[in-house]
């Protein structure tokens, strides 16, 4: 994989990053709603592509971004130095459960570490970034609900199993779902990723399904529309 992912309004240098820009990422990049937000948290920011991906859309919004470890840290910065809106964009060396914020923010997103213990035991960096406890995972839930504002959403991008999770123990607690996305990487397989959008609003949850690839293994013409802001190469090419 490059050390470099091209996008159409940035690069991201990936070179010493656990967790190279995939799909979930874009995924979550692109089906997020900051209109309005003017203070966002990137809690986990890896190389930052998320924050790049917001303050793209958000003309106006200030963000930070937290990320503990040092090599995804550096990348992280050097990509938000060498972005268009590099004033808007500041990253901090840290874990997030100690990291003493000085207010809270209308707009949080994550892609989180969503496969618990568990599920496997490795000593690769790439997948030991992927894994977590139940109990630092609703920890992770309980700093979203206390660093969120009244009027603010929460983003982030799960597997169904955590979706459901989620969903059957009420981990997210005093917070709402008003989105809900179900991606299907492709036509007739299940649903892989669930995108979700909570804020303390209860509403009538809008669900929608997403399907990646079509059944000749081309990329469908909703996820080439949602993803045409971003992507720098062209989706409809066969190999893309």
């Amino acid at each position: 994989m490059s050390s470099i992912f091209r996008f159409k309004k940035f690069k991201i240098l990936q070179e010493q990053s656990a967790l190279k820009v995939g799909t979930d990422a874009m995924l979550l990049g692109a089906l997020m709603d900051s209109k309005g937000a003017s203070r966002g948290l990137d809690l986990g920011s890896g190389t930052g592509v998320l924050s790049l991906m917001v303050a793209q859309q958000n003309k106006s919004i200030l963000i930070d971004a937290i990320e503990e470890h040092a090599e995804s840290y550096n990348e992280c910065k050097s990509n938000f130095q060498y972005s268009p809106w590099q004033n808007r964009l500041e990253v901090h060396l840290g874990n997030y459960f100690s990291f003493s914020f000085e207010r809270k923010y209308d707009l949080i997103f994550s892609n989180p570490p969503f496969y618990f213990e568990k599920e496997s035991h490795t000593k690769s960096n790439n997948l030991a970034s992927k894994h977590t406890t139940k109990e630092d995972f609703d920890r992770f839930a309980s700093l979203v609900i206390y660093q969120l504002s009244n009027e603010g959403k929460f983003w982030v991008i799960v597997p169904f199993n955590l979706y459901k999770y989620i969903v059957n123990y009420n981990v997210f607690k005093s917070l709402y779902i008003n989105n809900l996305v179900f991606v299907s990487p492709k036509q007739n397989k299940s649903i892989s990723r669930v995108v979700m959008c909570f804020s303390f609003h209860e509403t009538i949850v809008n669900k929608t399904e997403l399907i990646l690839r079509n059944s000749e293994g081309l990329y469908t013409d909703s996820y080439i529309d949602l993803t045409k802001a971003f992507h720098y190469n062209n989706l409809k090419e066969p190999g893309a």
